[in-house]
C-alpha cells in the first residue's frame, strides 16, 4: 500500500457509544481492518495520541486480541488516523481519554470512522507515556465473554519484540491455572499458526488459518 491515504468520513458511525468499543459486530471479509486510536486531553487542553491498537483476532463477534503497535501498518497511515483522532477529539471537546475506532481497506488505504468513545472519568489524566512501556503489546479477553453475566479475563503482555510478545502470550495462556476453555484453546492456536505470526490479521487470518 502507498502513502498517500484516502479518508472518508462517516458523522453518522462516529457517534458516541455505551460499553466497551470491542463489542460489536467483527470486520467484514475481505481486507478491512479494524483499529483503534487511544485520545489524551489534560484539563490544559494539551493533546496526545497514542500508537494505533489492531482488533486483531476475532470470535463471535468478539474481539479477543487486541495488539499495539497494529502489524505492518504502513507508517503514514498510522499517522494519518492519529491526525483524524485528534480532530475527532478537538471538535468534540473531550478532556481525559477517549478512542476514536477506524475501518480501513487494506488495500485502497481508505479507511472511515467507525466509532468514537470519550472517557470523561479519565480527566485529568497524564498525557505523557500513554503508550505501551515496551516496544510491542497485546491484550487478550479470555472465556466469560461468551455468557455476559460473567467477567472476562484480560491479560496484558508486553515484550520487546513482536515474536516476544507472541511467545510470552502463549507461554501465559498455557500457564494459566483452571481448566482451557474455548476461548483459551482458539487463542493458543491462533497466536501459535504462522499466518498470525507473519502479521495477518481478522478475517485475512481466519481465512489462513481456517
Amino acid at each position: 500500500m502507498g502513502a498517500k491515504v484516502s479518508t472518508v468520513m462517516s458523522s453518522r458511525g462516529a457517534t458516541s457509544r455505551r460499553g466497551t468499543p470491542t463489542d460489536y459486530a467483527g470486520p467484514a471479509a475481505g481486507r478491512e481492518r479494524r483499529l483503534d486510536i487511544h485520545v489524551f486531553v489534560s484539563e490544559t487542553g494539551e493533546l496526545a495520541t497514542g500508537r494505533a491498537w489492531e482488533r486483531c483476532v476475532w470470535r463471535d463477534a468478539r474481539v479477543l486480541i487486541a495488539e499495539c503497535p497494529a502489524p505492518h501498518l504502513p507508517a503514514s497511515v498510522e499517522a494519518a488516523l492519529r491526525v483524524i483522532a485528534a480532530d475527532v477529539a478537538r471538535d468534540r471537546g473531550w478532556q481525559g481519554m477517549g478512542t476514536v475506532a477506524f475501518s480501513l481497506d487494506d488495500r485502497s488505504g481508505v479507511f472511515r470512522v467507525s466509532g468514537a468513545q470519550a472517557q470523561p472519568n479519565a480527566a485529568g489524566s497524564p498525557v505523557a507515556g500513554h503508550d505501551p512501556d515496551a516496544a510491542h503489546a497485546l491484550e487478550m479477553r479470555i472465556d466469560g465473554c461468551v455468557d455476559r453475566r460473567l467477567p472476562c479475563t484480560r491479560l496484558l503482555v508486553c515484550g520487546a519484540t513482536r515474536g516476544e510478545a507472541l511467545r510470552r502470550a502463549y507461554r501465559a495462556l498455557s500457564e494459566m491455572p483452571g481448566p482451557a476453555g474455548v476461548d483459551r484453546a482458539f487463542l493458543m492456536n491462533r497466536i501459535a499458526s504462522r499466518a498470525y505470526c507473519s502479521g495477518l490479521t481478522g478475517t485475512r487470518l481466519d481465512q489462513a488459518v481456517g
